[in-house]
């Protein structure tokens, strides 16, 4: 799938419950993502798992309404995330919800997510999942005062995401050339200049693990430790997206632009094996001003 750069108003249909198919991406999952796993079968009658795990042992005792495809090596987030689109499509399913492997579902998902959507078409809507952080009982995000079902959002996390398949394809998809990080914020963006609603749940249907520990400076929540190609793409596709959409959303490219400092501040004065970090982050945001993008072959 390639970026859409013009806008188009696009119509979609009215999800059902029945009609819906779940993506989950993996990269070497845990012994526990077999219960994860069942816990999504039991709202969806359709899961596809596209399997990023180079070499990896294949996944067995499959129900039928599961179906597999097998990547031989790493293709990066947004790959994955459009082949399962596009099966989806292929199967006959017009609305798809987006997980990690990492992510358990929570009763009543599906329902809140359909229900959420159906009022809002034709119009096209992504509806993110509120979520409890995994160990915690605290709500990731607190919807405005006398808000009900859902609240306006600038941008969502990929795990969760409820939305017409049909509209992500045609707007581009999720981009390929950021293979992993930003590559959710990007595409909210995206969707939202081609006339979508961007929605969350105010109740928490999803355990989530969001990746290292993290600190909050100024309400911002800043990423602990991860290590330095993770620190290279963060950099870069965040450049990346300000270069692309910041000047039409101005106060989120403004958040971006002081979480990108306070990583940095983070690297030099926290985190340990500051030196490779420090380059891998540098090099990021100069490959971002730049525009170059792609996989990156080594630090």
């Amino acid at each position: 799938m390639k970026t859409a750069s013009v806008k188009k108003k696009i119509k979609v249909s009215t999800p059902t419950s029945s009609g819906a198919c779940a993506i989950v991406v993996l990269f070497h999952p845990d012994a526990a993502f077999g219960c994860r796993l069942q816990k999504i079968l039991t709202q969806f009658s359709s899961v596809i798992l596209v399997d990023n795990t180079p070499k990896g042992a294949p996944l067995t005792n499959l129900p039928s309404s599961v179906k597999v495809l097998r990547n031989d090596r790493n293709l990066g987030i947004a790959a994955a995330l459009n082949q399962g689109v596009d099966l989806a499509i292929e199967k006959g399913h017009e609305w798809v919800a987006t997980f990690d492997q990492d992510s358990e579902i929570l009763p009543g998902y599906l329902e809140d997510v359909v229900s959420i959507s159906a009022r809002r078409t034709p119009t096209p809507v992504l509806v993110g999942c509120n979520y409890l952080h995994d160990g915690d009982t605290k709500v990731a995000h607190r919807a405005p005062h006398q808000v009900t079902d859902a609240w306006v959002r600038q941008t969502l996390i990929t795990s969760g995401t409820f939305m017409p398949a049909c509209f992500a394809r045609e707007i581009g998809g999720f981009r390929e050339d950021y293979f992993i990080d930003s590559v959710d914020h990007e595409f909210c963006l995206r969707a939202h200049r081609h006339g979508a609603e961007i929605l969350m749940t105010v109740q928490p249907f999803m355990r989530h693990r969001m990746g290292n520990a993290g600190t909050s400076l100024f309400g911002l929540t800043l990423s602990l430790q991860h290590q330095a190609t993770r620190r290279y793409y963060l950099a870069r596709n965040t450049i990346l997206t300000l270069r692309q959409h910041g000047t039409t959303y101005p106060f989120w490219a403004a958040r971006q632009i002081f979480r990108l400092i306070g990583e940095g501040f983070a690297i030099a004065f926290i985190e340990s094996d500051k030196a490779p970090k420090i380059c891998a982050f540098t090099r990021g945001l100069w490959h971002g001003l730049i525009g170059r993008s792609g996989p990156l072959e080594r630090i």
